[in-house]
């Protein structure tokens, strides 16, 4: 119950109808095995929260470095530096942004929040990636 009412917290966090609309497709991503571990006796507490996080972010992670591979198969060396540029702005980013949501004056949410984001972060992209077409725009 306590993993729900964060989640909700965190879904509270998302203010209009577009960002709403995304956190349902990065929401779509997460394995069942992801909350199956937070309604566990286990996922209830911080650190349980924490490591369910990491255990997800591992899946993820993997998706995101399929989607990055399928992506850049057919780019030639120069597409390939312009969106490696691109990925390492976006990591930057990401860091920056998740790290900013900690301050331990702010609690236990702060970590968890913290940590939802680095994998909130990684799913987004994992769709940015995944829709990547090279030429249209």
């Amino acid at each position: 119950m306590r993993s729900l009412l964060i989640l909700a917290a965190l879904a509270a966090l998302v203010t209009t109808p577009a960002l709403a609309a995304e956190g349902s497709a990065v929401e779509a991503r997460y394995s069942p095995a992801f909350q199956q571990c937070l309604d566990a006796p286990t996922g209830q507490s911080t650190a349980g929260m924490i490591q369910c996080v990491g255990e997800e972010l591992k899946i993820q992670d993997a998706a995101l470095n399929a989607a990055w591979r399928e992506t850049t198969a057919s780019m030639n060396a120069r597409q390939k530096a312009g969106l490696l540029k691109a990925q390492r702005a976006w990591i930057a980013f990401r860091d920056a942004d998740c790290a900013s949501r900690y301050d331990p004056d702010w609690g236990s949410m702060s970590t968890i929040s913290a940590n939802f984001c680095m994998l909130r972060r990684t799913v987004e992209r994992t769709i940015e990636l995944e829709e990547f077409l090279p030429g249209e725009n």
